[in-house]
């Protein structure tokens, strides 16, 4: 008899469209009848990406999480950027029962020391400034991002030094850029080496330093990356997915 097909649940990146992860599940071949894209507050046409937005992040995932999880007995799990951030967190505060593999696309998990620049705002007053997002226009929820919201990612990555990591070092497949604008490659293999997750494996994607430059964070977007690198990501994905 063979086992049922697992759901695959997949969630966005910061001011990054869902529906982005849905084209990206078709072209890994995740059929919609077996998968689920969580959609965070403040990525909805009509919203701005907000503090108020952002201190819901957290529940607004579980909610979603656990709504999707618990009708499926195999749960695939892929989180893109603050998608990584946040089932990271999740995990290591034991809120959400643990997918039975993972993939985490340039997780925000490490950061590139120029990004924390804004946060270094200490009056809330500033928090309602609007951050103008480069993201592509095809790509992106929002125009922009508030420091506020920008704040708030910072607050909960820096929560995760003092959890029990043994929570989330459930089978993971960790992709990152070697030159990512935002994430710090090396970074993420301190991050691996010093929680002793022995279950994550971290895949460093090789391109030329100018090559789509601006672009490498978006590791979702097939036509920022070249026709090796995409077919690399794919075939990894599908190959520890299907494995």
């Amino acid at each position: 008899m063979s086992s049922p097909s697992p759901h695959y649940i997949l969630a966005h990146g910061l001011n990054v469209q869902p529906t982005v992860m849905q084209s990206l599940a078709d072209e890994l071949g995740w059929l919609q009848d077996h998968r689920s894209v969580i959609q965070l507050p403040g990525h909805d046409e009509g919203e701005e990406l907000s503090r108020d937005a952002a201190n819901r992040w957290l529940e607004s995932f579980r909610e979603q999480y656990q709504a999707a999880q618990q009708h499926h007995a195999e749960v695939i799990y892929l989180g893109y950027s603050l998608g990584g951030l946040l089932m990271t967190y999740l995990l290591g505060k034991g809120e959400v029962v643990a997918p039975r593999k993972q993939i985490l696309l340039a997780p925000a998990l490490a950061f590139q020391q120029w990004t924390r620049i804004p946060t270094m705002i200490p009056k809330e007053t500033f928090d309602q400034v609007t951050i103008p997002s480069f993201t592509p226009k095809n790509y992106k929820a929002q125009l922009g991002v508030s420091l506020g919201a920008y704040k708030v990612l910072f607050s909960i990555s820096r929560e995760l030094d003092s959890m029990e990591t043994s929570r989330f070092n459930v089978p993971t497949l960790v992709i990152c850029d070697r030159w990512d604008e935002l994430v710090q490659p090396q970074g993420l293999r301190k991050f691996i080496e010093v929680k002793e997750l022995n279950n994550w494996e971290l895949l460093i994607v090789a391109s030329g330093f100018w090559q789509r430059w601006g672009k490498k964070h978006l590791l979702i977007a097939k036509e920022y990356r070249s026709t090796n690198q995409w077919q690399q990501i794919r075939q990894q994905i599908q190959t520890f997915a299907n494995g």
